[in-house]
């Protein structure tokens, strides 16, 4: 069975509940009381990325399906079942257990948190949980907030930080960096001219923009760490096309990457977007970028890039 599965379990589970937006420090908690639940088989019920509840539709995504998985997976989660959200969103909230969690995925024990709305029209939440898993023999786990700060960890808060360049507190909140890995596409190649190629990286509509400008950032490549320089803008001094991509200097790699996928962590805000007055001057600043960024870049390396590749399952 695929970790991504149409497919119901054949052993009794335990079943995390959530959209999982950032799958960040809260998310994480919630999932590992799953996955130590004994002898039962750990799942994750979410929402397809393309049919999401209404109350989160709206909001941009923090992480591609793929980072948002690999993180579940490298928790401990066994498998996923992500249907539509038009599929549940008719069902009372008492259907929704007993012929989903129950019925469908065999769940003796749900693990969500205390803020989990569920039902027709977000009607129902943790004491209707308790009262119809009650019902149906099942076990429940509420999971409190984390806070920091005297205020929750939430997606919309790593949303907000990363709008406003604060890498640090994304990476706090989170408990890895913002993370760009849209397929790389060619681009105008005229970093190649100043010895500075760079990689290019379109940002999807439906994703966080983090605030443009130049970052301290970290390409993954191959099971390796590179030091690297990020533009996340629509680089206004070569392009009219106004088109949000993260435009990205790899620090000693020189080999070719295009139609991959390849993770750019963003660390730290280094200064706004510019224009300049001709591409002689744009360069002469990303040189400089360039060598400012390498320092700080290795040293996020050497201390945090382990337990980050950890985290997110790379």
């Amino acid at each position: 069975m695929e970790f991504i599965t149409t497919e119901f379990p054949k052993n009794d589970t335990v079943v995390a509940l959530g959209v999982f937006d950032g799958v960040h420090k809260g998310h994480r908690e919630v999932l590992r009381r799953a996955v130590i639940s004994e002898g039962l088989e750990p799942w994750v019920f979410t929402f397809s990325e393309k049919s999401l509840p209404t109350g989160k539709a709206g909001a941009k995504r923090l992480e591609p399906p793929e980072i948002k998985f690999s993180i579940m997976k490298a928790c401990g989660i066994r498998h996923v079942f992500a249907p539509d959200f038009g599929e549940v969103k008719g069902l009372s909230g008492e259907e929704f257990v007993r012929d989903i969690l129950l019925g469908k995925l065999r769940c003796k024990k749900v693990v969500c948190g205390t803020d989990y709305r569920f039902g027709f029209k977000a009607s129902c939440g943790t004491k209707e949980m308790a009262e119809f898993c009650e019902k149906f023999g099942m076990e429940y786990c509420f999971i409190e907030k984390i806070y920091d700060k005297g205020e929750a960890i939430s997606s919309t808060r790593i949303r907000a930080a990363a709008e406003n360049g604060n890498m640090a507190e994304v990476e706090l909140l989170a408990g890895y960096p913002f993370c760009v890995e849209t397929e790389i596409v060619s681009g105008n190649k005229l970093g190649r001219e100043f010895g500075l190629p760079t990689i290019n990286q379109p940002i999807a509509e439906n994703y966080i923009i983090p605030k443009y400008g130049v970052y301290v950032s970290a390409a993954y490549i191959d099971g390796k760490f590179y030091p690297a320089v990020t533009n996340v803008g629509v680089k206004p001094t070569v392009s009219d096309a106004n088109i949000p991509a993260a435009e990205t200097h790899i620090i000693g790699w020189n080999g070719e990457l295009y139609g991959k996928k390849v993770p750019v962590f963003l660390i730290d805000f280094v200064r706004e977007e510019m224009v300049f007055k001709n591409r002689e001057e744009l360069f002469a600043r990303i040189a400089i970028d360039r060598s400012n960024a390498e320092r700080l870049a290795l040293r996020w390396i050497r201390t945090k890039g382990e337990e980050t590749i950890k985290v997110l399952g790379l």
